[in-house]
């Protein structure tokens, strides 16, 4: 969606949009680990579900705080191999996690540099949010990073951007939320954000454009 009124505020998703994902790389370390292929399924672990994609109940309820890190570990351990370690789960678990690419570093900080204020509403979990952290130092271009984990809630949920809105005090129709999934797309865009599906490689450029536009 193209904006309408002058833009001044921008909403990222973070993996996905301003971090890269390869979450074959997670399912073929877990395949490792597990005893059997079907322990894949036992674990609730997907694609679709470290995507986001709400089909994996341990996912989900790790991704909105529910239950613990050491919770999550001691669930997938129950099915792997005798002797597989916490680490390796962990390891597993990061495997996925390709991190920002320059460019997309280089956005952040012009956007910043623009006068754009800069907020991140993610679904994530702890062990994600600590690599992030450490591996990110761009995301201290944004004035408020919005964690699933933290908020205990996770989008689509009309709470997420409720919560956003009235905690930041930003306006809905100034500002641009990019996101990777069309049902969190969808979610926003009720709520009168100008939107962009970041589902190619060229969002970044349909984001200029848009800016452009709305100067």
């Amino acid at each position: 969606m193209l904006a309408s009124t002058k833009s001044k505020n921008i909403l990222f998703d973070l993996g996905g949009v301003l971090i890269d994902l390869d979450v074959q790389r997670s399912l073929s370390a877990f395949r490792r680990l597990l005893a059997q292929e079907a322990d894949l399924r036992r674990a609730s672990i997907s694609a679709t579900g470290l995507l986001g994609g709400h089909d994996s109940e341990l996912i989900d309820r790790y991704q909105t705080g529910d239950i613990s890190t050491d919770e999550f570990i001691r669930t997938i351990l129950s099915v792997c191999r005798p002797g597989t370690t916490a680490e390796q789960v962990r390891e597993a678990w990061f495997a996925m996690l390709l991190g920002m690419p320059q460019e997309r570093c280089q956005l952040l900080h012009q956007l910043a540099e623009q006068g754009y204020a800069i907020y991140v509403l993610s679904n994530i979990n702890e062990m994600h949010v600590e690599w992030t952290l450490a591996h990110c130092p761009e995301l201290q271009c944004a004035q408020r990073l919005f964690f699933s984990n933290e908020i205990h809630l996770a989008k689509p949920d009309p709470r997420c951007y409720e919560l956003v809105l009235r905690e930041t005090g930003i306006r809905p129709e100034e500002t641009i939320y990019i996101d990777d999934l069309p049902a969190n797309i969808e979610a926003g865009q009720s709520f009168g954000f100008q939107t962009l599906l970041a589902d190619t490689p060229s969002w970044p450029d349909q984001l200029h454009q848009i800016l452009t536009i709305s100067q």
